[in-house]
């Protein structure tokens, strides 16, 4: 009987201490696993990774397929990216590196092929989405037709060109990935302000990044354009792009008039990265050139962080 007790206690002791066992590890789950659930890390596939490495590749960290598959090469260059942009080197894309790429990890992707219902815009789609797509393709060469909100057989046509030369599937039709492609969404509101924010706005911000940051690596750029987004959003500026840049002495470009530069497709690519949620610097509202800086003011300020030849602050 006592054998049979001690049995018993020793039972309830083991049993005591895999629960124990149990709660830390669901503690340790709530701690971390958020955002490992939905983090992307080796053998991760999908829309969401598709969309990271062509981010990657047009950024020039990545030069492998964009086949949605998380592999060792895809693994190297967001280890890369994370170097250049002082993040932990894990090869993990959670909250912090999805956000220096301009993106988001949580909530579903549309798909491809799904109708207009489901999130895309393919042949007989009508609207602003469309126009927006329109202007962009013709923007950038792929796109001959008239900017007319209508999508029929030519602006079929143009998309297929856009997605054979970008690694997309081919089909004509915009869905999440085609549209991560282009630097827009396709519901809801997106950061770049659709319906507040015009083509002329895009177009001088691009102005900005080209007369401040041209000849700057790609990131330095995304970070000018930034800094005048991060500007509109505080109470302590004018809350347009356009009385951001012209507010007396805020941009050397305005002063010394490269503001009035044709911008380049870097710099207009820049732009609407930053546009769509792409913020290098975290906040940052302030920039300058160590080496030509001359404002006291300036050069007191704190340095966040810094990217090329900028110290952000």
């Amino acid at each position: 009987m006592q054998k049979a007790g001690v049995k018993r206690a020793l039972a309830a002791v083991a049993a005591v201490v895999l629960i124990a066992a149990l709660l830390f590890a669901v503690v340790i789950s709530s701690e971390g696993g958020e955002a490992e659930a939905a983090a992307l890390k080796r053998g991760s596939t999908g829309d969401k990774v598709s969309e990271m490495q062509r981010k990657l590749k047009n950024w020039g960290y990545y030069d492998g397929s964009v086949d949605g598959i998380f592999g060792s090469g895809t693994e190297s260059a967001v280890k890369f990216f994370q170097r250049k942009n002082g993040l932990s080197a894990d090869g993990i894309v959670g909250s912090a590196t999805a956000a220096a790429l301009g993106m988001t990890l949580s909530g579903s992707s549309s798909s491809q092929t799904g109708g207009v219902s489901s999130g895309v815009l393919k042949r007989g789609s009508t609207g602003d989405k469309v126009s927006k797509m329109q202007r962009k393709l013709k923007d950038w060469g792929y796109y001959d037709g008239s900017v007319d909100g209508i999508f029929g057989s030519g602006t079929e046509s143009a998309v297929k060109f856009f997605q054979r030369k970008n690694g997309l599937s081919a089909d004509g039709i915009v869905g999440s990935a085609t549209a991560a492609a282009l630097g827009m969404t396709l519901s809801g509101t997106s950061s770049s302000g659709d319906g507040s924010v015009t083509s002329s706005d895009l177009n001088l911000l691009a102005r900005v990044v080209y007369g401040e940051a041209r000849g700057e690596e790609y990131v330095g750029q995304v970070a000018v354009a930034a800094v005048v987004l991060n500007r509109v959003a505080s109470p302590s500026f004018p809350n347009t792009i356009a009385g951001v840049v012209y507010q007396a002495g805020a941009f050397d470009c305005v002063s010394d008039g490269q503001i009035n530069l044709t911008p380049n497709d870097t710099a207009m690519r820049a732009a609407e990265d930053a546009l769509n949620g792409w913020d290098p610097t975290y906040g940052c509202l302030f920039y300058y050139n160590p080496r030509t800086a001359t404002s006291a003011w300036m050069l007191s300020r704190p340095v966040k962080l810094v990217i090329g030849q900028h110290n952000f602050c």
